[in-house]
């Protein structure tokens, strides 16, 4: 025989309370503890609350520990130089691409960015400019950002290879010629991509 029923009383528990399973005292419905013996009657609310961040936390650093395992997709690098891929991609029928300066192509979205994002969007061009940078983005891809008349506007232009041995000429201050595909704006800063040195 147990404890908490020998040590039963003969008269009924109030609705407001309950017996401890324990040592069989009387304990509030509200209470977290036994007064007497101190064992548990109920989880606090503060460990709910951190038990579930916790599982949170787990969770979001699952997701992100299996964005970073998953294939990226960008194409295989090969040994050709950057204009040889990009002839050999382009149709033999194409016409000869525009060429645009990095500050008149950043005037052109600064003025007008619905008219520059039909003179320029998906369509390949020769942008040539200064070298203000060159940075890595988010997902490891080299950005060079070009000059513009305004001292606080860039033109950036993703490469498509991200280790081509050509990206060691690019230094800051170097006047430079980038066959890209207009990738409209972001914020007002144009965007090229899929780029080549010339």
């Amino acid at each position: 025989m147990s404890v908490a029923l020998a040590r039963q009383a003969p008269y009924p528990v109030r609705v407001q309370q309950r017996r401890c399973g324990k040592c069989g005292k009387l304990v509030s419905r509200a209470a977290y503890a036994c007064r007497r013996c101190g064992k548990s009657q109920r989880l606090r609310p503060r460990t709910i609350l951190l038990a579930m961040a916790g599982g949170l936390m787990v969770a979001m650093f699952g997701v992100a520990g299996a964005g970073a395992l998953m294939p990226q997709a960008h194409p295989p690098e090969t040994s050709l130089s950057g204009a040889e891929r990009l002839s050999s991609a382009a149709p033999a029928t194409s016409a000869r691409m525009p060429e645009v300066s990095a500050s008149e192509m950043g005037t052109a979205y600064r003025l007008d960015a619905t008219a520059a994002d039909r003179a320029y969007r998906e369509r390949s061009l020769v942008v040539s400019g200064t070298v203000r940078s060159v940075d890595r983005d988010y997902q490891g891809d080299m950005v060079v950002r070009l000059g513009t008349e305004d001292a606080f506007d860039t033109v950036n232009a993703t490469l498509a290879a991200r280790n081509d041995p050509a990206v060691a000429s690019l230094v800051k201050g170097r006047a430079v010629s980038l066959i890209c595909v207009g990738r409209g704006s972001l914020m007002g800063a144009p965007l090229l991509g899929s780029c080549f040195l010339r």
